[in-house]
């Protein structure tokens, strides 16, 4: 077969093919941000209409149902749907006459969309109506209950931000499923939120409506819908609520002023004669009355929620005087109240009796287990003029008592309580029934007198129970940061990478420039009330190079002071090596720890901050604690290597701790043993339960007696109530030496010491020890082959394989000439990325090696060759010039040759959703593809490297794989890493997604190991792989090559021709493959056995490099045939084919 073709040909096919196939998929539409102030009540909006008004778009969140976390991702374009009522039960975006909504479904969910300009706008405030249009929720056989928020995002790209206190549900079990499109039960609920200062002066924000599921599981969900929009910067001043400001409780010497405002700010105030002119606003904010001077009194209410009463006792009046109150109100825009309120009042003429509290409210800030009761606070009251005793009642969940003891709702405190003006002190205590804010008040009566009120307030918790969503969870949960060292940095909360959204808790030292130690400390656990094995269990994210956490448990903190002052005892708390993922630790024992007054805590702490491999970040999400029966701690993955058959592995370890089932067997699955003592090994062991309690070491090891692959295993554990699986074993007994495995690797800016122009190094900055990285993963793969991507620094690629040449392997490599923009002068701020085949000598050798397109690229440079309805320009053409590199190599594994087409492949790196980067890297792998099968149709092929992206779906969604032609093409194409990819297997380890790939030709099929293709994931091997080695991992595939006519052919030298007939004996096709030392016109012909022609003459062009062509003999009868290669009618050679 011939190695040369011609790309003009080529590009007249394609000239045709994409004038007809060039398309864009679709991608999620942003819609054009609209002008502030904006109104929109969808009165213009037709029922019949299917077009979105401008601003707003339909989008298909996810095909998948929501779940009880709100989605903050986006996938595309939904419609809208035209003349929708409550009786319409599709999954879709609807216009129901005069408002918009949605209905989701369990392969759909769907928000609605809107984009606004900020600019020179600030303290943005939307307002709109919520409702619900459909309902068949009755709480029981349809207990699916959904709840809609609006969320935001600053940009057209990004996760979205849920604005949880515009949380809306509605659980009326009305039916309503006619054709309607009126709000369930004819109620809407206002929704007012005022976005984030990070909305404030943006080109463009993006806000949304979106779903999810409250509650239950079972039948139809309800449909919402949305209207009476106002987006507008807040420039309206607060409004008082009816009814305020008032005064109340109007004394002889004393009055109580309140109000109560709709939205957070502050109420100022003045006192003044009632004789006093009107004072100024300015006068008032300063506390002067109308000439300039000091008022009575004055001050502020302080109001933080816009739900509350704030008031405001005036003392010290004197009898039988009249007074003016004058207030205005301002919020935390700026926007003031344009007229002042005034409010006139007169004391009392005659002295009243009086009640007065050292307090008038109090705040539990000690967060309280659910249905357990607070330690008790105490205010004092006083009473003037009594002439009946004074009644204390607390309201519901609070309770009140005289002497700390005895606690009850009510008390009485007779005369002589205040006798010689006595001042006696009232307990009260807090006892939340939920988790959750609870507030309420004590009043305090008597007769003659106005009532006394101190307000209330606490929080209930569920210590056991965290997810940390709350952005304000260790100030009104019980659970504390305290900082011991580093004054930057402490445990705070982040929206930034939870694990389940919207939020977690994260601490990094990095910034601080020494010693960094912080606590997340728990609240009080109540371990004693465990009847069974309390179990701690969380999950924990780690990012960057840095020292672990730390776990620990206490007895003895008294939940305030710092925590050193008490005494902790560190825990194994299986915090994750690996980086960027969250791992969970589970069945953690607190058994030891169970008192009335058990903390556990996370402690930080590094040596010194900034620096690489000095802090890392660690972020907590989801902790919980259980009271369980039993427990087994052990989930062990032992993988074993290569081993012979009928040989016995080293032994690995690890820890099986177990409570609650006394004693255990441990057995060990066909070809595996365990042991107890890392010497008398058998398929099972017995584990008392001490041992399991406190942990014991379990051997295991390996002894195939068969040849294979793969010979997976399991543990299994059995005891009392228990038949569980603790874990995997894998191991392979095929020899390396019997296959022949490669493998593509992405190095990741190998080896360079070049900077950009900020001075940020590329890549990982310790090139030594990226080298030693590279070398320990190539080491264990232990291939013959590693095609290699990114090679920024060819003496360290040398270092590296010297590090490689172990074990009696030598290995060689080949480079390509070709990169990105190859063709300019270096850049000082760019290093190279090469191509780089590395080879083992022993088992394969380079027969040539070329780079593909390159003469075509060229061209494309030059002008003199085009590319029809390429994306991009004709420089673009396959990443600007890092051109495919082929590499021919003849194997030699086991004595059998075959000669083996490598294609290394850097493909077009994607940038965010730009769907140009897409289209040019899906145009260049039609162009290789048609070029591989134009020239190469019986070739060996193996194109293996960095595809950026995957070969399932494009990581660009929702849009196919770039290499969909490959893939379908089933006929002659294999993607090997297909079907790991459906199974969630990924190569991208920073990010999870899967852009290096494998495929063979249809002629490797049978010599590929099934199920030998793998991602190495070394990030359990090496400490901060992703930044200090690489961010992709190794894929490997293996093969069992086959002695046979497709291989190095064994040339038939007659009359100075080499000429090789395969397969022969055949069936339907012949190839006859000619070599001749110098260039030779000849001509092929095949007859029968009686000397007739068969067909027509096949002209041939015969030099030093492989000529091949095929004779079709699929229509002949069976038997022999002869054919012969003439030159000038002279016969140079002949020979005979078996048809069979």
């Amino acid at each position: 077969m011939k190695n040369r073709y011609s790309l003009r040909h080529l590009m007249a096919f394609l000239s045709f093919f994409y004038c007809f196939s060039a398309n864009l998929f679709a991608q999620a539409t942003n819609p054009l941000p609209q002008v502030l102030p904006y109104t929109q009540n969808f009165s213009a909006l037709a029922a019949s209409s299917t077009t979105y008004p401008l601003g707003f778009q339909g989008w298909l969140v996810s095909s998948a149902q929501n779940t009880a976390t709100y989605s903050t991702v986006l996938t595309g374009d939904k419609a809208l749907i035209a003349n929708s009522t409550a009786a319409t039960n599709s999954g879709n975006i609807h216009n129901y006459n005069g408002k918009i909504g949605f209905l989701n479904t369990t392969s759909a969910d769907f928000a609605i969309g809107f984009a606004f300009s900020s600019v020179n706008d600030k303290a943005i405030q939307v307002q709109y109506d919520a409702m619900v249009i459909r309902n068949l929720y009755d709480g029981v056989a349809v207990n699916r209950l959904q709840e809609l928020a609006l969320q935001y995002r600053v940009g057209t790209s990004g996760a979205f931000i849920t604005l949880l206190s515009t949380a809306y549900s509605n659980d009326s079990t009305t039916p309503q499923t006619g054709a309607v499109v009126t709000p369930l039960d004819l109620q809407t609920t206002r929704v007012k939120v005022t976005l984030p200062a990070d909305c404030d002066n943006q080109a463009v924000v993006q806000i949304r409506w979106i779903a999810r599921l409250a509650s239950g599981s079972l039948g139809s969900r309800q449909s919402f819908a949305i209207d009476n929009i106002d987006i507008r910067s807040d420039i309206v001043a607060p409004v008082n609520a009816t009814g305020y400001p008032k005064v109340a409780n109007i004394l002889s010497d004393e009055f109580d002023f309140s109000n109560k405002i709709d939205e957070v700010g502050k109420t100022y105030y003045v006192l003044v004669p009632s004789s006093d002119a009107a004072p100024t606003t300015l006068q008032i904010k300063s506390g002067l009355n109308a000439g300039g001077t000091a008022a009575l009194q004055s001050g502020f209410l302080d109001i933080t929620d816009e739900t509350q009463v704030y008031s405001k006792t005036f003392i010290g009046l004197a009898l039988n005087t009249s007074y003016s109150v004058y207030s205005i109100s301002e919020d935390a825009y700026g926007n003031i109240q344009a007229t002042a309120n005034k409010l006139d009042v007169t004391t009392s003429n005659v002295v009243l009796p009086k009640i007065t509290t050292s307090v008038a409210a109090i705040n539990f800030d000690e967060s309280v287990e659910q249905n357990f009761n607070s330690s008790a606070l105490s205010y004092q009251i006083q009473g003037t003029n009594l002439t009946n005793p004074v009644t204390v009642t607390a309201s519901a969940n609070f309770e009140v008592s005289k002497d700390n003891v005895t606690f009850q709702s009510s008390v009485v405190y007779d005369l002589a309580s205040f006798a010689g003006n006595a001042t006696p002190t009232v307990y009260v205590r807090f006892t939340p029934n939920a988790v959750g804010s609870f507030t309420g008040q004590i009043t305090h009566d008597s007769t003659g007198t106005t009532s006394k009120i101190v307000t209330l307030s606490g929080n209930g918790i569920d210590p056991y129970n965290q997810d940390f969503n709350d952005a304000n969870v260790l100030t009104n949960s019980g659970w504390t940061a305290y900082n011991v060292a580093g004054p930057i940095n402490t445990w705070v909360s982040t929206a930034t990478n939870p694990r389940s959204a919207p939020r977690a808790v994260v601490m990094n030292g990095y910034s601080d420039s020494g010693v960094s130690k912080d606590w997340l400390i728990s609240p009080k656990l109540r371990l004693d009330n465990f009847d069974k094995f309390p179990l701690l269990s969380f999950y924990s994210r780690k990012y960057f190079a840095g020292p672990s956490l730390k776990l620990m448990v206490s007895t003895d903190y008294d939940g305030k002071s710092s925590p050193e002052t008490a005494t902790w005892t560190e825990l194994n708390g299986n915090f994750p090596s690996v980086t960027a993922a969250y791992v969970q630790s589970q069945y953690i024992s607190l058994a030891a720890y169970k008192t009335d007054h058990t903390y556990v805590a996370w402690v930080y702490e590094t040596l010194s901050g900034g620096g690489s491999g000095n802090a890392a970040e660690w972020t907590i999400d989801d902790v919980s604690i259980t009271n369980d029966l039993g427990y087994v701690d052990s989930n062990s993955n032992l993988d074993f290597g290569d081993v012979n058959p009928n040989a016995i592995s080293a032994s690995k370890s690890f820890i099986f701790k177990a409570g609650g089932y006394g004693n255990t067997t441990i057995t060990a699955s066909a070809d595996y043993q365990v042991s107890l003592d890392n010497t008398s090994f058998s398929s099972s062991v017995i584990v008392t339960e001490a041992d399991a309690l406190t942990g014991k070491t379990i051997y295991a090891r390996f002894t195939p007696s068969t040849k294979a692959l793969a010979i997976a295993g399991t543990l299994t554990v059995t005891g009392t109530a228990l038949n569980k699986q603790i874990g995997t074993l894998t191991g392979s007994s095929l020899p390396k030496v019997d296959t022949f495995d490669i493998v593509t690797y992405n190095l990741e800016f190998f080896g360079t010491a070049v900077k950009d122009a900020t001075g940020k190094e590329f890549g990982p900055t310790d090139n030594v020890l990226q080298v030693e990285n590279v070398a320990k993963v190539m080491n264990k793969l232990d291939a013959d082959v590693y095609v290699v991507q990114e090679v920024s620094d060819e003496p360290s690629l040398d270092a590296l394989i010297q590090k490689i040449n172990i074990n009696g392997k030598t290995f060689d490599k080949v480079i390509s000439p070709s990169w990105s923009y190859s063709f300019n002068p270096a850049d000082p701020n760019f290093p190279p990325q090469k191509l780089v085949v590395i080879y083992n000598t022993k088992t394969a050798t380079v027969k040539s090696a070329r780079v593909m397109f390159k003469d075509f690229y060229d061209g494309l440079r030059a002008g003199t060759e085009t590319l029809v309805n390429y994306p991009g320009t004709n420089a673009n053409f396959f990443s600007s010039g890092r051109l495919p590199y082929m590499v021919q190599i003849e194997t030699n594994v086991g004595g059998v040759k075959k000669l083996l087409n490598l294609v290394d492949l850097h493909a077009r790196a994607n940038s965010g959703t730009d769907i140009s980067k897409y289209n040019m890297r899906k145009y260049d792998a039609q162009v290789l593809k048609d070029s591989l099968d134009r020239y190469y149709s019986k070739s060996n092929l193996i194109i293996l490297g960095d595809y950026n992206d995957d070969v399932k779906a494009s990581v660009i969604t929702p849009n196919p794989s770039s290499y969909k032609a490959f893939v379908d093409d089933t006929a002659n194409y294999n993607a090997l890493t297909l079907d790991i990819s459906k199974a969630g297997a990924f190569s991208f380890l920073s990010s999870g997604g899967f852009l290096d790939h494998i495929m063979i030709s249809n002629e490797l099929n049978n010599e590929y190991i099934a199920n030998s293709t793998a991602v190495y994931d070394p990030r359990s091997d090496i400490n901060n792989y992703v930044n200090t080695t690489s961010d992709h991992g190794p894929v490997i595939a293996r093969f069992e090559l086959k002695d046979s006519n497709l291989g190095t052919i064994d040339f038939e030298t007659k009359n100075g021709f080499a000429v090789k007939a395969y397969p022969n004996p055949a069936t339907d096709v012949v190839n006859i493959v000619v070599k001749t030392e110098d260039s030779k016109k000849l001509k092929l012909r095949l007859y029968d056995i009686t000397g007739r022609m068969i067909g027509s003459p096949i002209d041939v062009n015969g030099d030093q490099e492989k000529s091949t062509s095929v004779i079709q003999i699929s229509d002949l009868k069976s038997g022999i045939y002869i054919y012969t290669l003439t030159e000038n009618n002279k016969v140079v050679f002949k020979d005979k084919i078996i048809k069979k």
